[in-house]
């Protein structure tokens, strides 16, 4: 029974460690965001974004784009964010929510 318990406990950890890996990163508890039209939103990150508006939840999927690590893309039909942007990496930029309307926006 120590034999498995031995071999058990080195991957336990592993998957510890890979799990607090997956929960980290920019937007693990959701970043919210406030624009210049008054639209706050909160995103929730991994592969893939959950865009959180007045509109209800948008599903965005990650796109090739942005310029270094900092910056992410993510988009559907309807509507993109690029995050990432400004001077300090807080602001984002925001299209498609509103039909024609592109917004900036900075994390709150």
């Amino acid at each position: 029974m120590n034999r498995i318990w031995t071999r058990a406990l080195p991957a336990l950890g592993l998957l510890a460690v890979l799990a607090g890996c997956a929960q980290g990163g920019p937007f693990a508890r959701g970043t919210a965001y406030r624009c210049d039209n008054g639209v706050n939103f909160t995103l929730v990150a991994g592969e893939s974004v959950t865009l959180q508006g007045f509109r209800g939840t948008e599903m965005l999927l990650r796109d090739a784009g942005g310029i270094g690590p900092t910056q992410a893309v993510y988009s559907n039909p309807q509507v993109r964010v690029e995050t990432g942007l400004g001077a300090d990496g807080r602001e984002a930029l925001l299209e498609g929510l509103v039909p024609g309307n592109r917004s900036r926006c900075r994390e709150r």
